[in-house]
Order: C-alpha cells, then structure tokens, then sequence
C-alpha cells in the first residue's frame, strides 16, 4: 500500500492545527477562568448557567425589595411605638382627671396636656419614611396622610403598598386602621344616658357577655317606679318591641340585654333614660378632642362627668389596643420579610454555587490538560518536522 507524500503532511498539519486549536482554548480557560465561553463550549451547561444568572438576577431584585421593606417596617415599628406611648400619657391624664378633687383649673391643666399629646400624635401619623415618602400612606400619597388639624381626616386610599415579587413585603403601613377607624367604646356597643336626665346616675361602657345574642339593634333603658321602689324597662328601639318590663333598679346592679351587660350606678329619677347603641368609628383624635372638651367643661353634673370620662377612657383604651395590635402585625410583617431575606441568602448561595460548577474552570484539571496537550502539540511538531526533511536523495544515500 503506497501513503502519498502529500497526503501525510496534510494528515500531520490537521493534527498540528487541531492542538493548538485546543491549545488556544485551553489558554483562553485559563485567562477568564471559565470552562464555558461560549454555548458551542458546552451547550446544555451554556444554557443552564444562563438560567441559573437570570434566577440570581430575581433573587438579587427580591433580595433589595426584602432589604427596603425591612427598613421601612422598622420605621413604622418605631413610630407605632411612640404613638403607644403618646397614648398612653394621655391614658394616665385622664386617669388623674378621674380624681374628685381635682377642681376645674386643675382639669384644664390636664386639658392642656392632652392638647400637646395631641399634636405629637399627629406628627407621629405623619412620620415620614427613609425613602421620602410616609410610613402611614396605604395606598400612597405625596401628602402628609393626615391632614387638618381640628378634625384630621385620611386622605390615602386604604390599604397597603407591597413590593417584591408577588408582592410579598410590605412597604407602608395603613394609617387609616391606627388612627382614623377605630371602634367606639368598647367596640361592639355605646351606652350613654340621654339628655335631659334629672337623675344623678350614671351609665358604664358596658361589655359583651354573649356575642352569639348580639343583634346589632338600639335598645333604650328607662327608669320607672318611684323613690324607694324603682324599676326598670328595657325596649328595642330598631323593632318598637318591648323586651322586658318591671324589673327592679338597683345601683351597681348589672342589666343584661341581648348579651351586652351594662351598670348604672346612683339615683336615677323615674322617666330617666340609657340608650344602647351599635358602635361606630371615629378617629383617635376625635376620641382626645373629646377628651379636651369634657376636661374644660364646668357645667356637668359629678355623674354626667363621671360618664363620659369612662367612656373617652373606654375609647382610648380601645385606641391603645388597636395601636399595640397594629404593632404586632409589623413585627410579624417584619420577621417574615428578615426570614425570606435570609432564605433568600441561602438560595443565592445555592445557586451560585450550581453556575460555578456549570461554567467555572477546573484551575488543576486545566493546567493537566494544558500539559498534555502541550507535550502532543509539541511531539506532533518534531514529528512533521522529521517528516518534512525526508527526500529522495536520503534513501539514496
């Protein structure tokens, strides 16, 4: 079998060209320290690393949505904070003004303090944010969520700003529920004594003692008898229906209606009347402003002022809870937004690490292979060049 000369040095250059084809590629590894350059390298780890960088590229979006939110819930935990404790001295105010002997100047000096509070309380409503914007915004704003001053309203939408993918971190908190749409009195219901009562009795802020008798209608207590022998009538004013009749008034003694449980302490006089009330909202302010106007007034009798200070108490109580529940869904907000950033930590990682073993150079197995195929490249060299200096006139010789 005769080999063409020709034929042999082209079989000899091709496997020349190819090592240092493999060579170059090998070298260019080595500079960028990656396995994959480019997808004809390595197609199906080409195209998983390209999804792992797009997976990462989330991650990384989630991970400053996560990193913002959390700043911004911690500056509404800080706020809701110092709205607790605004309301909380305003709390203690009207505790002391609770006291019989203060006079009516010593009241107003409470009057005063209360105001104050108040002021702090709205600057808290409208606290803003690290980003520029406001913690209590719902929906957003570009304006101080609260406005006005003698009677502040709600101006956002309400409702909550979410960022993230899905939306899963909150970046505001609604004012709307902390400051402006709270329950009256203990919630469920308002008992008051209606005007015009001659008697010196008074009507407490009741309670729930069966939610399943709740109806939901207005009911009006009115005192019958005479001194010495009063009794009472309880009728519901929604349906014109008499619910009970002659039943004997004690002071201090409990009246149970359609679940809710109230007292009425003192003297009352025959014809007096308590009404019962579903409640409404109203905001916190209107709850102080209350406050304010029944501590300057000097004209109510010891029980009619003994009434509505429990009842502004009952409302603010009811506003301090609402303010510390609020809180407390923050914290939670809060603690799921660090666990999902630190989750997220743990999948970046995870992810990272899979695209590394997908495109990133094996720095000892390179410089093996780089070896050896030097030593090829180098071997095929002196062979083509042994070959290449034989002729004729050798084999003559």
């Amino acid at each position: 079998m005769r080999i063409a000369t020709l034929q042999s040095a082209q079989v000899a250059m091709s496997g020349i060209t190819a090592r240092q084809a493999e060579q170059d590629r090998l070298q260019n590894q080595m500079s960028t320290g990656l396995r994959v350059n480019a997808p004809g390298d390595d197609p199906v780890a080409a195209a998983q690393a390209e999804l792992a960088r797009s997976r990462l590229a989330r991650i990384a979006q989630d991970q400053r949505a996560a990193q913002l939110s959390s700043t911004l819930l911690t500056s509404a935990d800080n706020s809701l904070a110092q709205g607790v404790d605004v309301l909380q001295g305003m709390r203690d105010s009207l505790v002391a003004a609770g006291n019989g002997s203060y006079s009516l100047a010593e009241r107003k000096i409470l009057a005063e303090q209360l105001s104050a509070a108040r002021d702090r309380l709205l600057a808290v409503a409208n606290t803003r944010d690290s980003t520029g914007g406001y913690v209590f915004s719902g929906q957003g704003t570009p304006d101080a969520p609260v406005s006005g001053n003698s009677l502040p309203s709600y101006d956002p939408l309400a409702g909550q700003q979410r960022i993230g993918a899905d939306g899963r971190f909150a970046s505001n908190v609604d004012g709307r529920a902390a400051f402006v749409a709270l329950p009256q009195g203990n919630g469920v219901f308002v008992p008051a004594s209606v005007p015009g009562n001659t008697g010196a009795a008074s009507i407490d802020a009741g309670r729930v003692t069966d939610a399943t008798l709740l109806t939901g209608h207005d009911y009006r207590i009115t005192v019958t008898g005479a001194a010495g022998g009063l009794q009472y009538t309880v009728d519901d004013l929604t349906t014109g229906a008499n619910v009970s009749t002659g039943n004997t008034f004690a002071s201090g003694g409990v009246i149970d209606i359609a679940g809710q449980r109230v007292v009425v302490t003192g003297v009352p006089q025959p014809g007096d009347r308590f009404d019962l009330k579903p409640a409404g909202q109203q905001s916190v302010f209107q709850t102080v402003d209350d406050a304010i106007a029944l501590l300057r007034d000097g004209t109510l009798s010891p029980s009619a002022y003994s009434e509505r200070l429990q009842a502004v108490q009952t409302s603010l109580d009811g506003a301090v809870d609402r303010m510390v529940f609020l809180r407390t869904q923050v914290g939670e907000e809060l603690n799921t937004t660090d666990a999902a950033f630190a989750a997220n930590g743990q999948l970046e990682l995870a992810t990272e690490s899979r695209r590394s073993d997908l495109r990133d150079l094996d720095y000892a197995r390179a410089v093996s292979d780089m070896q050896v195929n030097q030593t090829a490249l180098q071997a095929a060299l002196k062979s083509y060049a042994s070959f290449a200096r034989l002729s004729l006139f050798d084999s003559l010789n």
